[in-house]
């Protein structure tokens, strides 16, 4: 064989190799975001219960094709907080059973017989038409369903395409003996296993190396003693996509990670030690047999098979191994106080999931906020809460910027008018807890200047401040129990008692002014008081922000709810003897 043939021989390997991998994450993603708007349900339920999840990990597996997709989001989910790390194990067993899918798929091509029927089944021959659909589909279809439908056809019609590529391509190495002693070496179990590892980890998919090993199989063929260490080490070297991911998880989101490794390697080594260890004994007589196209399949179960049985009633030790490597530190729980561990960048393929987690996060923004708003508030009667009041304002800030992030990564995915509407709520309200935040840090510097210009302010300048402080915490508490529940007609009811804030503050500064001119204090004192009045006004205009867009979001949904009976005129007053205490507080202050 020429120089030149061996280079077309590569190039169309390499170029199958290509088609193949495309295809596969084409259609991986593709049936990912199909499947994503429904686990939301379900992820809680089926991870309470091992053997439960353990089987959803192997039926979603095997509808994405793709462990590793299985095993990144289970990272992303125990990164995120949304399940318990010491359950995700149930889920990565099932996964790595429910790969072996993909191997069958593949060995269709290797039913025998030329008649209609089994022509018709094989994937070689209805690919090229599934690939047509999926193209029409994409191209034409308005739905974006459909579309996601046509992507995921014609990912798999490239898959296959790429298979049969690399199947004609490798055909005529069999003439070459060079190749048939590197395949011989291959049977060796060590140097097959560490081979399949180190390619699985280059290429990031077992999928991959076991549809090379069924490319051999259908032209070269491969026998038994060739395919198992092959198998196994390619199980262990795809681990390398989930470690990856990792990287900028929280340490649970590295154990995860750590659990999809020690599971293969404590499925795969055992294994084949048993199992060279019996042939060793009983000299199996199918080692040296041709593994054909149906066997890669078979060994790949098998192997899977043994894991499960195995290691899923004894799954505690793989999650106690996990946690000896990387043990829970004082500073670790220091910084998940401070990041938001639930927005996970592995849940952004499936809009529906990340927007769940980013809903969680600007409700927890708003419960920091408001803990933040009422102990800086209220410093002036507990100031040995200085401390504590500065670590809940920059916390408060961290977590709208991680929130903000997060958001414009989820508008930049194919969203529909509902998740849009959804994104449109979680920005507003994300931008005005922020905003809430920011006012209660510049409170806390003001109040603690407050605090130390004894000289410039009397009691009576106290009380009256903190009294205006309670009305806008009432505010507050009304808005952010509005924004939980989704309460577009709040709205008017903020509004009320809005007036009432700043008709208090109103006169809390005309006394606040009459004072300082009847005492002759100096101008810097009065500037403090009324830029803390200010300030708390803000607040106010803060809350009409958030109850404007629920207003917003229950259009765009398109709901009409019924607003309140009550007349604008009733509201009024009901809210003004809400507040009577109130200004009969300052009237006696």
């Amino acid at each position: 064989m020429t120089t030149l043939e061996i280079l077309k021989i590569i190039a169309s390997m390499l170029g199958g190799l290509a088609l193949f991998l495309a295809g596969m994450s084409m259609m991986s993603d593709s049936l990912a975001s199909m499947t994503g708007g429904s686990l939301d349900h379900l992820i809680d339920r089926v991870t309470k219960n091992k053997f439960l999840a353990f089987l959803f990990g192997a039926v979603l597996t095997a509808l994405v094709q793709s462990a590793s997709a299985t095993t990144v989001l289970t990272v992303g989910l125990v990164n995120s907080g949304m399940i318990e790390f010491t359950k995700a194990i149930g889920l990565i067993i099932g996964a790595n059973l429910g790969t072996t899918a993909t191997a069958w798929v593949l060995s269709l091509n290797a039913i025998g017989g030329e008649s209609l029927i089994m022509t018709i089944i094989k994937p070689s021959f209805f690919s090229p038409f599934l690939g047509i659909i999926g193209v029409g589909m994409t191209m034409f279809s308005r739905s974006a369903k459909k579309k996601t439908i046509g992507s995921a056809l014609l990912g798999f019609a490239i898959m296959m395409i790429g298979m049969n590529l690399m199947s004609q391509a490798v055909a005529p190495l069999k003439e070459i003996p060079a190749i048939t002693d590197i395949l011989m070496k291959l049977s060796n179990p060590v140097l097959g296993f560490l081979f399949a590892c180190a390619f699985a980890m280059l290429v990031q998919s077992s999928d991959a190396v076991i549809g090379i090993v069924q490319a051999f199989a259908l032209s070269i063929g491969i026998t038994y003693g060739m395919a198992i260490p092959l198998i196994c080490g390619a199980q262990v070297g795809t681990c390398i996509t989930s470690l990856i991911s990792s990287l900028g998880a929280s340490n649970n989101g590295k154990r995860t990670a750590l659990l999809n490794l020690y599971y293969n390697l404590l499925k795969t080594i055992p294994f084949m030690v048993i199992f060279y260890a019996l042939n060793a004994v009983m000299k199996f007589s199918f080692m040296d047999q041709s593994v054909g196209g149906i066997g890669i399949p078979v060994v790949h179960t098998c192997v899977n098979l043994f894991g499960s049985a195995v290691w899923l009633p004894l799954s505690g030790v793989i999650v106690r191994l996990a946690q000896k490597t990387i043990p829970l530190s004082e500073r670790e729980k220091q910084e998940q106080a401070n990041t938001l561990t639930m927005l996970d960048e592995n849940l952004l393929a499936m809009p529906g999931l990340a927007l769940m987690q980013a809903d969680r996060a600007v409700t927890l923004l708003s419960d920091t906020v408001g803990q933040t708003l009422q102990t800086v508030m209220f410093l002036g009667r507990e100031p040995e809460k200085q401390e504590e009041a500065q670590i809940l304002c920059e916390r408060s800030l961290r977590y709208e910027e991680q929130i903000d992030e997060y958001l414009v990564q989820i508008s930049a995915r194919e969203l529909g008018k509902v998740d849009s509407a959804a994104v449109a709520l979680l920005t507003a309200g994300n931008t005005a807890f922020g905003r809430m935040g920011r006012v209660a840090d510049r409170l806390l510097g003001m109040i603690s200047e407050l605090r130390e210009s004894a000289e410039q302010m009397t009691e009576q300048d106290r009380r009256e401040i903190l009294i205006v402080g309670e009305a806008i915490q009432e505010v507050i508490q009304l808005t952010f129990k509005g924004y939980k529940a989704r309460t577009p007609n709040i709205s008017r009811t903020i509004r009320c008692y809005t007036e009432e804030v700043m008709a208090l503050g109103d006169i809390v500064k005309k006394r606040f002014m009459k004072r300082v001119h009847e005492d002759g204090r100096q101008r810097s004192g009065s500037t403090l008081f009324t830029d803390i009045c200010y300030a708390e006004e803000q607040l106010v205009d803060y809350c009409d922000m958030i109850a404007e867009a629920l207003i917003r979001y229950d259009r765009e949904n398109g709901e009409s709810r019924q607003g309140n009976s009550v007349s604008d005129q009733q509201l009024r007053r009901q809210v003004h003897e809400m507040f009577r205490d109130k200004f009969e507080e300052l009237e006696r202050a």
